[in-house]
């Protein structure tokens, strides 16, 4: 398995991606919304706000991880106040169980690192919280969100 980040070439595969995984978890998907994600990856690809990375094969593109990066206030513990909230994690179904998706979180992480990312947020499925946790990424007691 090989892993790689994004370029540009690679919008249309991870548009289709995005959508197989949405159709596994979401009960509706709106028709504009494979348009909505090509426009928001040409965009947040462009300017370095979304760095994806890719897991493939002889077979094609497999995998994919993503992280939308964006600044918040300094602090004391992140200096930069650079952040990113990792997000649509997927592997190919017949790709899963493997062990290849904790190699491609390494390995974006690491580039986010490169990057000048000090803090990653994620949340995950339920069946994702044991891998997320091998990473290293631990619980927040007081996160919190909401939906506007």
């Amino acid at each position: 398995m090989k892993f790689r980040i994004a370029t540009l070439n690679d919008i249309d595969a991870i548009q289709a991606l995005r959508i197989e995984m949405l159709k596994e978890v979401a009960e509706y998907l709106p028709g504009d919304l494979p348009n909505a994600i090509h426009e928001y990856l040409n965009a947040h690809m462009r300017d370095g706000s979304c760095l994806c990375a890719l897991m493939e094969n002889e077979e094609g593109i497999v995998g994919k991880a993503m992280l939308c990066i964006y600044t918040v206030m300094p602090d004391e513990i992140n200096m930069s106040g650079k952040c990113a909230a990792l997000f649509s994690v997927y592997t190919l179904p017949k790709y899963r169980g493997r062990g290849y998706m904790k190699g491609l979180l390494d390995y974006l992480l690491e580039k986010a690192k490169e990057a000048g990312v000090s803090e990653v947020f994620a949340s995950a499925e339920k069946k994702a919280i044991p891998l997320y946790q091998r990473i290293g990424f631990t619980f927040q007691e007081n996160e919190m969100s909401i939906r506007l």
